[in-house]
């Protein structure tokens, strides 16, 4: 019976790290850096955008040669200009795409939030996943340690002839039953251990600690990926505004140098100027176009619709898994109960199956199933406790709480 007594958690804090140490990493993973750069895109947009209110000066160059021209016509030009020309009024489209960008800005930093957010719920799953294999592998290694010692005694008895061979041979299968559930749980637990990796972008080279996170705050649902809707939904908003039909006014200047050779002059009457200045202002407005302006803008009102009402319904959706993610916080809370309470009896009826079989009172299958059946609740307890833990998670993910909080120690 020495060999076979519950683990305690308390001797889990003496390995490895935990949460404390997964959780901030896990913001700095791939997915979340992807996100990351969206911020930086945005405010490159928007720079750009900013710089229609500034005029643009170009500068050309210019080579030009005729075969045939008429008599008073230059056969070769060659020259440069450098020109400004800048938007005075455009309808006020800059205006509306600035707005936009704005609000693409916004919705790129709450997508960041919300990506940090869903990295750290996956983080947080994949670490009691571990943590759950990790502690089924524990319950078969002392399960295998009370088998060896039953089938080393029986060795014995065999061996002196005090016992039949039958009872041996079910020990010893048993034995190569744990010793095949051993391997595939090492195998599962490698796989838990390099998604936990990927996830937190941490290598974990030895066992995590176990912590419970601190029950959350719950008040209404403020998620960042329902704000990052309503700000795609200003986008929209705003893109409607850069269809109009309001006038659009261009001021140009312009200074050029040309060289004309190759025709004739008339003693100087038709002597091309060497330099130019050219001052142009124009006005230009659509007066007809079937309309196409007008459906445009419609089909970005509907766009824009068709986003709020999207926006609306995913609400609804969340506020509804929000209110069962908080129902399942006391149903996984009463599991536990449960699942504490059938361990500490199936650990008393086993010590006393345990000490019948030892005085050959009952047969070793009575044993091996009472045997399984206190593998099996020490398993179900770990279980019902982290599934407990991944309930407050999901909880504080679905209402919008950010989940490092939960790292916080109870009071």
């Amino acid at each position: 019976m020495r060999h076979f007594v519950l683990l305690s958690f308390t001797l889990l804090p003496l390995i490895a790290s935990d949460l404390a140490s997964l959780l901030p990493s896990a913001k700095t993973n791939l997915r979340v850096a992807s996100a990351r750069l969206e911020i930086k895109k945005s405010g490159e947009q928007l720079d750009e955008a900013k710089t229609a209110y500034f005029p643009t000066v170009t500068a050309t160059a210019l080579y030009k040669k005729k075969d045939r021209t008429p008599a008073f016509e230059p056969n070769k030009i060659q020259g440069a200009e450098i020109g400004a020309q800048i938007s005075v009024f455009d309808g006020f489209r800059r205006e509306a795409l600035l707005d936009a960008l704005h609000a693409s800005m916004a919705s790129a930093t709450h997508s960041l939030a919300q990506e940090e957010q869903n990295v750290l719920m996956e983080t947080i799953a994949a670490y009691y996943d571990y943590l759950d294999t990790q502690n089924r592998l524990d319950v078969n290694i002392e399960k295998k340690k009370e088998l060896l010692s039953e089938v080393q005694r029986y060795e014995i008895l065999v061996k002196n002839d005090l016992a039949t061979t039958d009872i041996l041979k079910s020990l010893i299968a048993s034995k190569l039953e744990a010793d095949y559930d051993e391997q595939n749980l090492k195998m599962l637990l490698e796989k838990h251990r390099k998604h936990l990796e990927l996830l937190s972008a941490t290598s974990i080279h030895e066992p995590l600690t176990y912590r419970e996170l601190a029950l959350p705050k719950f008040t209404t649902v403020e998620r960042h990926d329902l704000q990052s809707d309503q700000a795609n939904i200003e986008i929209l908003r705003n893109t409607e505004d850069r269809y109009t039909y309001l006038p659009s006014i261009t001021l140009e200047a312009k200074h050029k140098y040309m060289e004309y050779s190759g025709y004739d002059t008339m003693g100087g009457t038709n002597l091309q100027p060497l330099n130019q200045n050219e001052i142009t202002a124009s006005l230009t407005m659509t007066l007809f176009d079937m309309g196409r302006i007008a459906k445009e803008r419609e089909q970005a009102r509907i766009d824009t619709l068709k986003a709020k009402n999207l926006l609306d319904y995913k609400t609804q959706s969340l506020n509804n898994d929000a209110e069962i993610a908080l129902m399942s916080i006391q149903t996984s809370q009463n599991a536990y109960e449960a699942a504490k309470a059938e361990e500490e009896a199936r650990n008393e009826a086993f010590g006393f199956i345990k000490q019948r079989f030892e005085a050959g009172l009952v047969n070793s299958t009575t044993y091996l199933s009472e045997l399984t059946n206190l593998t099996q609740s020490r398993t179900k307890t770990r279980n019902a406790l982290n599934t407990l833990q991944v309930a407050k998670a999901s909880a504080a993910y679905a209402y919008g709480i950010d989940l490092l909080t939960l790292l916080e120690e109870k009071k």
